[in-house]
């Protein structure tokens, strides 16, 4: 290797990119700087940046022995050691000579040369009343709640999925460097290793922690970034951030913020066992949930008996019961309608 050109000027997204990467390999995140990471991976382009950059970070493995890639890796290496010493790797990051040359490879150079590997997509989708758990190729663990579909694809630097209806658990395999990423509707959920569940419930979003930690962002979160402004990771944290036991709710197709609430472990893993926990749920929720596991459907005449506020628990399955009970406890009347009900202010 006689030559190794550097240009001037270098996409500020791929030097995020190596920034991230850098970090991810050569030292650990603190709790701040993952979520940071994470709200920044969740914005599809960075996401591909960072895939090539994993990319190309293996396919530069067979020069590491040159001279010149020793050089600048030790300088980009000790510049990082030093700022991190020095409390500063929360701030602006200079362009080291490995973060240049690694990005301007990728942007300028190598890319016309590397095959792109394929990934493995697969299609997981459950019938009323059905249950199914998956154990994905990565180790992570998929479980679909009835009449549930959720699409994966599992690549060699990414893990996408997408929700298409109803509810799933993760149970998500730890790989920092393959970051796991679910969309519903206009959200994405980013995780590395850690257990929560997702659910497409009318217009909104439901995201449920039980442990680790996940980033919920908007699918056009960051976008509004300058491209010729310094990297300041910071800024993309703009998410309330989700601890084990929160459960976050945002509109699916909106740009509202997020609401954030505790939530009873119990009740939200109780559908994996068969039960359906109610806890201060509309109406409408819940006979959502209760269709999952029952053909004959239960219809909401208006908005209003919709927004009535039920609790209980009840056996997935049996919508006989459920409506039984709820026009035992409250006002509202039942008719048949179709082989099932429809339930409408009394």
């Amino acid at each position: 290797m006689k030559d190794f050109i550097i240009p001037d000027t270098v996409d500020p997204r791929a030097e995020e990119a190596a920034f991230w990467y850098l970090c991810l390999t050569e030292g650990s995140l603190t709790e701040t700087e993952q979520a940071q990471f994470d709200n920044w991976l969740a914005v599809p382009e960075n996401a591909d940046v960072f895939a090539d950059m994993a990319r190309m970070s293996r396919a530069l493995d067979g020069l590491a022995e040159e001279p010149e890639i020793i050089s600048l890796r030790t300088a980009a290496l000790c510049d990082y050691e030093d700022r991190d010493n020095q409390g500063r790797r929360r701030g602006e990051v200079r362009r080291s000579l490995f973060v240049v040359a690694l990005a301007a490879s990728l942007l300028l150079g190598f890319l016309g040369i590397l095959s792109v590997l394929g990934t493995r997509s697969q299609h997981y989708v459950t019938g009323i009343g059905e249950q199914r758990v998956v154990l994905l190729d990565d180790g992570s663990q998929l479980a679909l709640d009835g009449d549930s579909a959720v699409d994966v694809d599992l690549g060699h630097y990414r893990r996408s999925l997408v929700l298409t209806r109803g509810r799933a658990r993760f149970n998500v395999a730890k790989d920092p460097l393959r970051p796991f990423t679910v969309t519903a509707g206009n959200r994405i959920v980013v995780a590395t290793g850690t257990s929560f569940s997702v659910e497409l419930l009318g217009k909104a979003v439901h995201v449920q922690l039980f442990e680790g930690h996940v980033a919920v962002v908007n699918r056009t979160a960051g976008r509004g970034i300058e491209q010729n402004e310094r990297f300041r990771p910071r800024r993309l944290a703009t998410q309330p951030q989700l601890t084990p036991g929160n459960e976050m709710v945002a509109l699916a197709e909106g740009s509202e913020p997020p609401k954030v609430a505790a939530f009873q472990m119990a009740a939200g893993e109780a559908w994996q066992d068969g039960e359906l926990i109610f806890e201060n749920e509309t109406l409408a929720d819940a006979v959502a949930r209760v269709n999952r596991y029952s053909r004959q459907r239960i219809e909401i005449a208006d908005e209003q008996t919709g927004a009535l506020v039920v609790n209980g628990v009840f056996r997935a399955g049996d919508a006989g019961a459920f409506v039984d009970g709820v026009s035992a406890l409250y006002p509202v009347r039942i008719r048949a309608a179709d082989g099932g009900w429809r339930i409408g202010k009394r």
